[in-house]
């Protein structure tokens, strides 16, 4: 499929949402021509929203080809199924719902890897393994991920980084609007009790 062929954000794009997904006033029509089977249209669709669902897999599943190959599974579902969306609906909340399935049912089908203990013969941490930390630590979301379970800085990422509304969220994964304001309190909670 041809359509799927968009140009895949780097590592240094990954976690910028993509702007022009925000403000585009012909998707509408873009939706009604591809689900008409106009496949450059899908492929319009595609390139509006490529950056955004790539970035909330990236996200959840911490690996670039993870997220490259779910992003691709994300919209050949949404091509396959495109007759039946709801145009009422935003389609973007429609994506990052197809994708978070996708990778819930990837995380549930992949066996898990233990990883090697690190090398016994080395005294500490490497020089560019203490920079590897310290620019983690910097990073906010970095320090989310380590602080807080999946469920909660999966509500978190949606919601500030991806901006959506409280309402938006809890469409994406499956909770009340209240559910998700209270995940959201108690993160935050969290987040400023190991503040340092």
């Amino acid at each position: 499929m041809t359509f799927l062929a968009a140009e895949t954000p780097s590592a240094a794009t990954a976690i910028q949402p993509d702007p022009v997904a925000s403000a585009c006033p012909d998707e509408t029509a873009l939706i009604r021509d591809a689900a008409a089977g106009d496949s450059h249209a899908f492929g319009q669709i595609v390139r509006l929203h490529h950056a955004r669902v790539f970035n909330y897999l990236r996200q959840m599943t911490r690996h670039h080809q993870d997220a490259e190959d779910l992003t691709q599974q994300t919209f050949i579902k949404a091509h396959r199924h495109l007759a039946s969306f709801d145009r009422a609906r935003p389609i973007l909340n429609w994506l990052l719902t197809i994708a978070r399935n996708s990778a819930l049912n990837h995380f549930r089908d992949t066996k898990k890897w233990d990883e090697l203990p690190a090398d016994s013969a080395a005294t500490g941490p490497s020089p560019a393994r203490v920079v590897e930390r310290r620019e983690q630590e910097e990073n906010l979301w970095a320090r989310a991920r380590a602080l807080l379970g999946p469920r909660e800085y999966e509500v978190l990422w949606l919601r500030f980084a991806e901006e959506m509304s409280v309402r938006e969220t809890a469409a994406v994964v499956g909770l009340t609007e209240s559910h998700v304001k209270v995940i959201i309190f108690r993160a935050r909670q969290a987040l400023l009790a190991r503040k340092e």
